[in-house]
């Protein structure tokens, strides 16, 4: 019975809708039969779907088109009803269009990614299924593969093209410790790198999640049409029946049903949610559901986390200050050997930018990590202390008051974290390690100021970091040594004091309560962890800040549609029940009323394609 389901019977039943029509206005025999017969068929689907309303205790905008339905077949004005089931028919062929559309962009993704991949083992390349790479395997991509895993570069340089994911179209140059996006295609070079996101935690397999969620959810909007019926049927009902009483005349209540008939809103509203989230896909956002473009709309406080976020959550050396007397070479050589076995941000950063200045390093005789303060080693017979004041002080290294202004001048001017290093029980120098902000990150933030959007950092560091942070970027409202439930506790604080629509950006595991809390949760895709895009509702693909604005801009204007979809149809109603109600309009030319004005908000909707 497979002629029954969607989309064949909606196809099935739009054609046989068009004939009848034609058929009708050739005025040939039985045609009245014909339109009553397809009609009555055409529009069980509709009735079926009031009834289910009918049975949860709600009207729906089914519920106002089977009083319109049945209006029109009780007049026996066929063609109208008629014209009113092609209507609800190409409504769910759209619906159904738009679920398919998704499915194929599934489709799309999961042919970007490559069956097979190279790894190295051992110094040796091995070819294995691209299902069996591992987190932590070192996989080579080459001029004209695709990465078949997420990753991060461990050697060489490539360029990479991300439209296919992203959307953007410039190759973006991919160098050590930058992210590698599965399914990317490699224009020119050559990478190693680290495999960080396989299987369900690739980019690819949390797009496609992304993709099947979203077209599953309704909007705000459609579910706001539905209310809009809950209480505007009644009103007609009660104006019919007032009709009637005055009038004694059955038609100007059947007029006023066939007026009223919201087929068109059944067309416009998903048509407009559906251009709405094409324009989002373009600019690499996914939006989980048409309810979310409707919230981004109301956005007026946007909450957003530093690490990874404002900045690109890798730590580099923004300064280096070798104390009087100690040798410059020697002095890399020990820091690179001291952090070489170190997997955690300020030693990565150390140790990268000591590679540049002496190029291979010492392996160290032992080393302790000491959590939170930082490193003791032995390298090349010399004991090494890298780390905070306290670390060098429980080793038993004085520090003087000029090391300190050294290093409080780093964290304030610079807005650095510093590490000090001592060699032999000796000061020996300190650096000055920031996170780098996102090159459109200021310029974001001044974008949402103009859109009169109110903008506010959170942040795990210091409050000279976090001020430097703020200052540089224009943020005028920040808060510093924040933990998750301290951002949780914020976010809720901030909805609490009407705050307006509160949404909250982030990227990390500490970000996901915040987003879970929050009226609306944006996640940065492609650095995020899988934990804070299964907690937000909107996904950046990019990791653009830019498209924060792109997301109020798309929200603000689809609001704009639908609500203009719904004053129009107010409009021609206000018009259609003054001239039922004055007698100038019958039932016939309430059915060709209706016919007409059908197209206004659909046609308003169709604008946001063009966009």
């Amino acid at each position: 019975m497979n002629f029954l389901r969607t989309p064949t019977r909606e196809y099935g039943i739009i054609a046989l809708s068009c004939a009848a029509l034609l058929y009708s206005f050739a005025h040939l025999p039985y045609d009245a039969i014909m339109l009553f017969a397809i009609a009555l068929v055409g529009s069980l689907p509709t009735f079926s779907r009031a009834l289910e309303a009918t049975r949860q205790r709600r009207i729906s905008i089914e519920t106002f088109n089977s009083f319109a339905l049945v209006a029109s077949m009780a007049v026996l004005e066929m063609r109208s009803a008629v014209f009113i089931v092609l209507m609800l028919g190409s409504a769910a062929l759209l619906d159904d269009y738009t679920s398919s559309q998704a499915h194929h962009a599934i489709e799309e993704l999961f042919a970007l990614k490559p069956l097979r991949a190279t790894l190295e083992r051992e110094g040796q390349l091995v070819e294995v299924a691209a299902g069996d790479v591992k987190e932590g395997d070192m996989v080579v991509v080459s001029v004209g593969q695709r990465a078949p895993v997420d990753g991060v570069v461990v050697s060489g340089s490539a360029s990479f093209n991300e439209s296919s994911v992203t959307g953007e179209s410039a190759p973006i140059i991919k160098r050590i410790d930058d992210a590698v996006i599965s399914g990317t295609l490699n224009e020119d070079g050559s990478i190693k790198m680290r495999a960080t996101g396989v299987g369900k935690n690739s980019t690819i397999e949390r797009m496609a999640e992304l993709i099947d969620a979203a077209q599953k959810n309704k909007s705000r909007s459609e579910k706001l049409a539905d209310r809009f019926a809950g209480w505007f049927l009644p009103v007609v009902a009660v104006v019919g029946v007032g009709a009637y009483v005055v009038t004694g005349q059955v038609n100007v209540m059947i007029a006023l049903f066939l007026v009223a008939c919201a087929d068109d809103m059944a067309v416009a509203i998903p048509l407009a949610m559906m251009a709405a989230m094409g324009q989002a896909a373009r600019r690499g956002v996914i939006f989980k559901g048409g309810e979310w473009i409707d919230t981004a709309a109301r956005i007026s406080t946007i909450v957003l986390d530093k690490t990874g976020t404002l900045t690109y959550g890798q730590r580099h050396v923004q300064d280096v200050r070798i104390a009087e007397g100690v040798d410059e070479w020697e002095f890399w050589t020990l820091c690179a050997g001291a952090e070489k076995m170190i997997d955690q941000p300020l030693g990565r950063a150390i140790y990268n930018e000591a590679a540049v200045h002496i190029g291979k390093s010492p392996d160290p005789d032992e080393f302790v990590n000491r959590a939170g303060k930082g490193v003791v080693a032995s390298v090349a017979g010399k004991q090494v202390v890298m780390g905070s004041e306290l670390l060098l002080s429980e080793n038993g290294i004085v520090m003087t008051e000029a090391m300190r202004d050294s290093a409080q001048e780093l964290v304030r001017v610079r807005g650095t974290s510093a590490v000090f290093v001592a060699v032999d029980g000796a000061y020996a120098g300190v650096f000055g390690i920031a996170d780098v902000p996102r090159a459109e990150a200021g310029a974001s933030i001044a974008t949402l100021r103009r859109a009169g959007i109110r903008s506010i950092m959170l942040t795990g560091d210091n409050e000279e970091v976090a001020a430097y942070m703020a200052q540089t970027l224009g943020i005028n409202e920040y808060r510093a040594r924040m933990l998750p439930e301290d951002k949780l506790r914020e976010v809720e604080s901030l909805m609490r004091d009407h705050a307006g629509t509160v949404a909250v950006v982030g990227d990390g595991i500490n970000d996901a309560p915040a987003l879970s809390r929050a009226d609306v949760g944006i996640a940065m895709g492609t650095t995020g962890m899988a934990v804070a895009v299964e907690a937000a509702d909107i996904v950046i693909l990019t990791d653009d800040l830019s498209r924060l604005a792109d997301i109020i801009t798309i929200g603000r204007t689809t609001r704009s549609i639908v609500y203009g979809d719904m004053v129009i149809w107010l409009i021609t109603n206000a018009v259609g029940f003054s001239l039922v109600l004055t007698g100038f309009m019958g039932p016939a030319f309430a059915a060709f009323y209706n016919f007409a004005t059908d197209f206004l908000p659909i046609m308003n909707s169709m604008r946001l394609f063009r966009r």
